[in-house]
């Protein structure tokens, strides 16, 4: 196996606080990486800012580039240590000139998308940085890079499989180690994770045998397993549970393609890895430790964004009910208070247009449309009744009375329901009305069809709505009632689809073509999930609505996937704010109703 090794570390950023070992930790990355014999030396690309160096994204654009245009690889891995935040529910690494300049940053997610396309048959991307919410303008308007090249090298996707510090939200911290000089720092998750990659946890390891010889081999997934279970149970030994909230985090999309290389158990027929050893750390009396270092970014008061407080409930398994053709998802984050909430009916069933559209937990003070009538409705919850569609759907602009705004597509002969918990846009769902034929076949299902929304939503917001082949063949059949589609979970599932590299043309297309069948157009997420609108921009007479992604998270794949941005609608993306759901701020509203004023977007 040929691989190669970028190793990027990144202690300044801007204003923000002063890190201590992720330069350093990049450095160990590349010693173990060459030391064991895993990656050439000219294969093995650090850039840091040590030494008052600079780190750019073309730099690490360049490397990749250059590895890709070779002789050719098999295994490419990309290694950051630095801040990061997460801007429209993707990641982005900082480097040297963030955030003053918008462009100093990666986009990971984007760069994932390339990744699979760039012809390298397995790539890796691990990241210890943070993954908390932008604060501050200033942040939110930072664009992250894609840093692999457009070349579509590849027909059919390769596996990229992504390891993180730390969940959506959270922070990744490095602590002081006492053991250390009193300025010695040591990143927690890097430290663990050089700890199995040099063969200190045998239990991660899989016994096997290669053309060299018998071997015992670590693969990505038992790694992310084992990093998930022992972070937290480091930092509960150290006495930092109060102060340091990380939980490691996985996409692992590939199973027989593996990472390290170690010898047999007996030690022989290959020699041992020779290379510096992780820095340990030794446990730290409760008390006796200065504040852990974290990689975050500052908020407008000049605060330490720490993130939400830890949890440490045990992993719950949530057992959807109503139907068995559903995946069951796990993940300690999905409060049932949530799911409740969520997953309960609420408000009209049913409008005497046959349309309309229903908010809860945020107070609508008006609405527009280019292609429908549009009336605000007293009551609680708030409510639009929508009259005179021209064509089978259109888009609304719903602001709200915080001066934020959504837009919403609506469907004819369906009430579109919206849910807001704390301010962010967590749930969007289309339903039958029920003054229309539809709506029995619905109602035979809709507590189950509700009740996975709810598990989807939830898992969205803290960005785990993930699944196998086997739960994604399950999904595809449970979110269907007769031969019709939930449009919702449809746009659920093409991101769990797209994000774990699950067959998601075919996949996404599928369900596409039924929601097309059904109501006569399609949503903006899944024409670009399919690759529909490569190179090109929506138009008011494809019936895709509306012209924009409705998930968040789609924002950071327009660019990867040659998506055009409509040119009223141009810089809208720096608008949306901190939401599961596009929801975007009073300068995007002002964007959003002056293009429906012409007519330009449906």
């Amino acid at each position: 196996m040929i691989r190669a090794g970028i190793f990027v570390g990144v202690d300044r950023t801007g204003h923000l606080p002063l890190l201590h070992d992720a330069a350093e930790g990049a450095r160990r990355m590349r010693d173990w990486a060459v030391g064991t014999g895993m990656v050439a030396p000219a294969q093995a690309v650090l850039l840091t800012d040590a030494d008052g160096a600079t780190v750019t994204p073309d730099q690490i654009y360049e490397a990749i580039a250059g590895i890709v245009a070779g002789p050719g690889v098999d295994q490419l891995l990309l290694y950051f240590a630095g801040h990061g935040v997460n801007i429209n529910r993707g990641e982005v690494w900082l480097l040297s000139g963030a955030p003053e300049r918008t462009a100093a940053a990666v986009n990971v997610r984007g760069s994932v998308e390339l990744a699979r396309y760039c012809g390298i048959p397995h790539v890796v991307m691990i990241s210890d940085a943070c993954r908390v919410a932008a604060e501050g303008i200033q942040a939110q308007n930072v664009v992250g890079q894609d840093v692999f090249p457009n070349n579509a090298a590849s027909d059919r996707s390769h596996p990229v499989d992504q390891l993180f510090a730390c969940r959506l939200g959270r922070t990744a911290a490095e602590i002081r180690d006492p053991g250390e000089a009193a300025a010695g720092y040591s990143a927690l998750y890097t430290g663990e994770l050089l700890r199995a990659l040099h063969g200190d946890v045998p239990e991660v390891l899989a016994a096997g045998s290669d053309t060299a010889g018998a071997a015992r081999f670590l693969y990505p997934r038992p790694l992310a397993r084992h990093l998930e279970t022992a972070i937290p149970k480091i930092v509960a030994g150290r006495g930092l549970i109060a102060r340091v909230n990380q939980v490691p985090d996985a996409i692992i999309t590939s199973d027989d393609l593996w990472l390290a290389r170690l010898p047999p158990a007996d030690g022989n027929d290959m020699a041992a890895p020779v290379s510096a050893t992780p820095r340990r750390t030794r446990p730290t009396p409760s008390g006796s430790a200065p504040p852990p270092r974290t990689k975050g970014i500052l908020s407008a008061t000049g605060e330490r964004a720490a993130g939400q407080a830890p949890r440490h409930a045990r992993a719950r398994r949530v057992q959807l009910p109503g139907t068995a053709a559903v995946p069951q998802l796990q993940d300690p984050d999905l409060r049932l208070a949530a799911l409740k909430r969520i997953s309960a009916a609420f408000g009209p069933d049913r409008f005497g247009s046959r349309c309309g559209i229903k908010v809860r937990g945020a107070q609508v003070a008006a609405a527009a449309s280019a292609y429908a009538e549009v009336r605000c409705l007293e009551g609680t919850p708030a409510q639009v009744e929508v009259r005179a569609i021209d064509g089978p759907a259109a888009s609304v602009l719903l602001q709200f009375a915080d001066g934020s705004g959504a837009l919403v597509p609506v469907l004819r002969n369906h009430v579109s329901a919206l849910t807001f918990v704390d301010g962010e846009l967590v749930d969007m769902a289309w339903e039958p009305s029920a003054n229309h034929g539809r709506w029995p076949a619905y109602a035979e299902h809709a507590d189950a069809l509700r009740a996975l929304r709810a598990v989807a939503a939830t898992a969205t917001r803290n960005g785990r709505f993930r699944m196998d082949a086997a739960g994604a063949d399950r999904l595809a059949a449970g979110i269907q009632y007769r031969r019709h589609l939930d449009p919702g979970m449809a746009l659920y599932a093409a991101y769990a689809f797209h994000e774990g590299d699950l067959d998601p043309v075919t996949r996404i297309g599928a369900m596409s073509r039924l929601l097309g069948e059904d109501i006569d157009a399609t949503f903006f997420d899944l024409a670009m999930l399919t690759r529909q609108l490569r190179g090109r921009r929506v138009e008011p007479g494809d019936m895709v609505v509306p012209c924009v992604p409705l998930l968040a998270q789609g924002w950071t794949l327009m660019r990867a996937l040659g998506v055009k941005p409509h040119p009223a609608l141009e810089g809208l993306q720096a608008t949306v704010r901190q939401s599961p759901w596009s929801l975007y701020d009073p300068r995007g509203v002002d964007r959003i109703r002056q293009a429906l004023t012409t007519r330009e977007i449906r």
